[in-house]
């Protein structure tokens, strides 16, 4: 069979789409993997086919529609920069979209970029099979509202996942119908979610049950909870990504374990002054600092011997060497610090994160806070509670009943298939 998967967003989006298309390669089939042109020489190194589509997401998170108007705190503004996103560059999208699909048996991508994907497999006639690295349809666990210090019963849970897709509908509807039409498609009767949900094929969870319990009772075999994706030692060390930093590593020898501190391809607002809350309150703490420095242009002028600071790291490799971490809370993130045992801080910045951090606090796991909300005092004081026994012992139990990334990309692999022969 030949499978395109279609990924925009992140690192922390693609690298999953890596895993699966790795593990259906090595069942023998075709795939196509169409990735933003920033991440094309990161994918490549998988060896499977990779190709250019969509936006430079780099450039993307770094624009104001992202570094501003999706975390106004006006929903009319942050309603509009999310249908700007949404429909930024679609056209493009669909047509190179539709010419990697000739011949294709299904199209699997994320939730970036849904409508897109759904156009296409529509007119192609095949299943498109979302791939899903954190809630985003309707249940009655996780609220929208959280976000906002509410945390509502689940039938109000559910009312606001409807309300945000109708509002969403609303606000991109013409836009769709637009970008649909040029495909000869009839225009859309109703949003991206109900129509997606039509087409009677999984949507694959990939993350893990542990941490949302009510959703696999509630959803059952519609959108199945598989568990968090990662890729092998073998595609690793093929993509140049693997363990390899001898200096790192002499650094984490020489001392007590360290607290890891990253925000992944995240854009922060003043990185000076958060460098500067890092280091005056983990020195405070007694704490040696792994930065790992990302997109966000978070460095150190002279982090001596105590901060160490890398690009990036492996986390499965360097993650246990630590003794907590720090994070913005993307799903990746989140995935690793719990795999490695280690207590988490969520320090969120929008999308997603507000609600990983709500779920590692509610496990008992960690903490977790707005960004935008750091200072120095309560950084040293999270820290503080952070380190204690409860915590620690929280995050251990947690990393012992996650399913491995094997079992996850494995049993996504297999509902594909399935998929696709039913």
């Amino acid at each position: 069979m030949k499978f395109v998967l279609a990924f925009n967003g992140s690192r922390g989006d693609v690298q999953p789409a890596i895993a699966l298309g790795s593990e259906l390669a090595v069942r023998g089939h075709e795939v196509v993997l169409a990735v933003p042109p920033n991440l094309t020489d990161f994918a490549g190194g998988s060896g499977l086919a990779v190709h250019s589509y969509g936006l430079d997401t780099r450039e993307l998170l770094r624009s104001e529609v992202v570094s501003r108007d999706l975390k106004s705190n006006n929903p009319v503004t942050k309603l509009r920069a999310v249908s700007e996103i949404t429909l930024r560059g679609g056209r493009t999208m669909q047509q190179e979209l539709l010419d990697l699909t000739a011949g294709a048996d299904a199209i699997i991508g994320g939730s970036a970029g849904q409508e897109r994907a759904l156009n296409v497999a529509l007119v192609r006639g095949i299943p498109y099979i979302p791939i899903h690295l954190c809630p985003i349809r309707r249940n009655g666990e996780v609220s929208l509202l959280t976000q906002f210090g509410i945390n509502p019963p689940p039938p109000v849970a559910r009312a606001s996942w409807t309300v945000l897709e109708q509002i969403l509908w609303r606000a991109t509807r013409s836009a769709e119908n637009t970008l649909g039409s040029e495909l000869g498609l009839p225009a859309a009767d109703a949003p991206a979610a109900t129509r997606i949900g039509r087409q009677g094929v999984p949507e694959i969870q990939a993350y893990d049950a542990a941490l949302f319990s009510g959703l696999t009772s509630e959803w059952g075999a519609r959108r199945p909870l598989v568990g968090f994706f990662n890729l092998t030692t073998q595609t690793r060390k093929r993509m140049g990504d693997g363990h390899s930093d001898h200096e790192l590593q002499r650094w984490l020898d020489d001392g007590p374990p360290p607290l890891y501190v990253g925000f992944g391809s995240m854009a922060v607002a003043d990185p000076d002054r958060l460098a500067r809350v890092i280091a005056t309150a983990t020195e405070a703490a007694g704490l040696r600092v792994l930065l790992a420095t990302g997109w966000g242009g978070l460095t150190f002028d002279a982090p001596g011997d105590r901060i160490h600071a890398v690009p990036a790291v492996d986390h499965d490799a360097i993650l246990p060497q630590c003794v907590a971490a720090v994070h913005h809370g993307g799903a990746g993130s989140i995935a690793a610090s719990l795999r490695a045992g280690l207590p988490t801080l969520v320090y969120w910045l929008g999308a997603d994160q507000p609600l990983w951090g709500r779920q590692i606090r509610r496990s008992g796991a960690g903490l977790s806070a707005p960004l935008a909300k750091i200072d120095e005092s309560g950084f040293r004081s999270a820290l503080a509670e952070l380190l204690t026994p409860v915590h620690t012992r929280a995050a251990r139990g947690l990393s012992e009943q996650l399913v491995t990334p094997a079992a996850a990309v494995t049993a996504a692999a297999e509902l594909v298939e399935q998929a696709v022969r039913s």
